[in-house]
């Protein structure tokens, strides 16, 4: 609905000011508790006011193209389990419910810390999001410690992207990621505090516009240290396979060693790093340097080059591969990290690329 106030100055001079409002044909969810084993699913969209909360013995199961809206200071709590698999045509979205803009140019929607984001706590194990697509949040996804001997979550082909705390925080949990985009975080785009975790064709870009002092791109230690003191948790395992670890800064890739009597293995296969360059071992091969010292001159203007688009002054980006990226058939063809298709569905061909997108050329899109 809109209309206008109009004022009538004493000169005679006429000024307006435009009001305008709208709402939704919308189901409302205030501090929902999901007890019992759910489907979720809307002809409409779904507004969370509150608190979306999976009970320990539940488990959610979302259905595919389902987007869920979150109003300022909700956020999704899973003791049980969570299982949102979408598909490359109909994925599953998490993000704020406003739908006006900032500035002209800037939508809400574009805009971190616009809800709670997703956190998974101690009791939850088995969770499984495919083709989902999260933004605009806090942390974006959170893993409380828990047993690692069980799998936390299965993050596949899925975006985390501009969140005003962590992208993917893992502490002392067991996380698979393939073919994901973790990007843009005001602290860390992945961060992993111990546990296990394997990186498989991922691309991982820290270029957050809102702040000079974010993190990592890629964050990996043995421990860590919060409000209730230091802990130190083993890290099992990091392999980042096939992946494209990126940004401004000149080292994006943080390995700490807090404690050298805990474990600490990693490792890097077939991937781009920005970091300062190591030697290859057993744990580091075939990985290209993305650094001032390196032969590829460009890489002094940051990690920009690898994809379509960073425009850091009208947050808008597209981390589709571009020409001039090194990732473009760097891949491994070992069999056992082999990804067949991309995040968008797209088959991957004999010359596989490094990050979740397989380069196109537009004028073949």
């Amino acid at each position: 609905m809109e209309d206008d106030l109009v004022f009538v100055l004493e000169s005679g001079v006429e000024q307006k000011v435009n009001l305008n409002a709208y709402s939704w044909d919308a189901d409302i969810i205030r501090n929902l508790c999901i007890k019992n084993d759910t489907v979720i699913s809307s002809d409409r969209p779904i507004v969370v006011y509150g608190n979306m909360t999976i009970d320990s013995l539940a488990t959610a199961t979302i259905v595919p193209g389902t987007t869920i809206y979150f109003h300022s200071g909700s956020g999704l709590d899973v003791y049980g389990r969570l299982l949102a698999e979408g598909t490359a045509e109909k994925n599953i979205v998490f993000r704020g419910d406003r739908t006006d803009k900032m500035f002209d140019y800037l939508p809400y929607d574009m805009v971190s810390g616009q809800w709670n984001g997703i956190h998974f706590h101690s009791s939850s194990f088995q969770n499984l999001m495919s083709y989902t697509d999260t933004h605009g949040t806090f942390d974006g996804i959170v893993c409380d410690s828990s047993d690692v001997s069980k799998l936390k979550l299965a993050l596949y082909n899925s975006i985390v992207h501009n969140c005003q705390g962590y992208g993917l925080k893992s502490v002392n949990s067991v996380v698979d990621v393939r073919n994901c985009q973790l990007t843009n975080a005001l602290k860390d785009c992945a961060a992993i505090y111990g546990g296990g975790a394997l990186f498989l064709n991922c691309t991982i870009a820290q270029f957050y516009p809102f702040d000079t002092n974010y993190g990592a791109a890629l964050r990996f230690t043995n421990g860590i240290e919060d409000e209730d003191g230091k802990h130190d948790y083993p890290l099992y395992q990091m392999d980042c396979i096939n992946s494209l670890v990126t940004g401004y800064a000149d080292d994006v890739v943080m390995g700490v060693v807090r404690d050298s009597t805990v474990a600490y293995s990693y490792k890097f296969v077939s991937s781009i790093l920005r970091t300062d360059s190591l030697e290859e071992n057993e744990n580091i091969r075939n990985v290209i340097w993305e650094n001032v010292d390196s032969v590829d001159i460009d890489t002094v203007s940051g990690g920009e080059k690898n994809f379509r688009l960073v425009d850091r002054y009208k947050q808008h980006y597209d981390f589709h591969l571009s020409e001039r990226s090194r990732a473009i058939g760097a891949a491994t063809t070992e069999a056992e990290y082999a990804m067949p298709i991309d995040r968008d569905g797209r088959r991957r061909d004999d010359r596989p690329d490094i990050g979740c997108y397989e380069f196109v050329e537009s004028a073949k899109e």
